[in-house]
């Protein structure tokens, strides 16, 4: 997986260890962090590309979007 460093500004590839917690609003929640290789601070994955409600089919899921941030996604209608 790739994480960027904010503190150094590296990005750099890592196994990364998952850090799970309930959140009262969006319920389980998932974030994937490394430790630099520079500096030791503790990094975030880089950010990818996101879904909104016009990339489903009629298959999939029922109108809605999905809004990620801090390490959390929110999917509604």
């Amino acid at each position: 997986m790739k994480f960027m460093c904010e503190t150094c500004s590296k990005t750099f590839e890592a196994e990364g260890t998952k850090r799970e917690w309930i959140d009262r609003t969006y319920g389980p929640c998932s974030r994937w962090t490394a430790i630099c290789p520079d500096c030791g601070v503790e990094c975030q994955m880089v950010p990818t590309a996101h879904l909104q409600a016009g990339d489903f089919d009629d298959a999939g899921m029922d109108g809605g979007s999905c809004n990620c941030g801090g390490g959390s996604c929110s999917c509604g209608n």
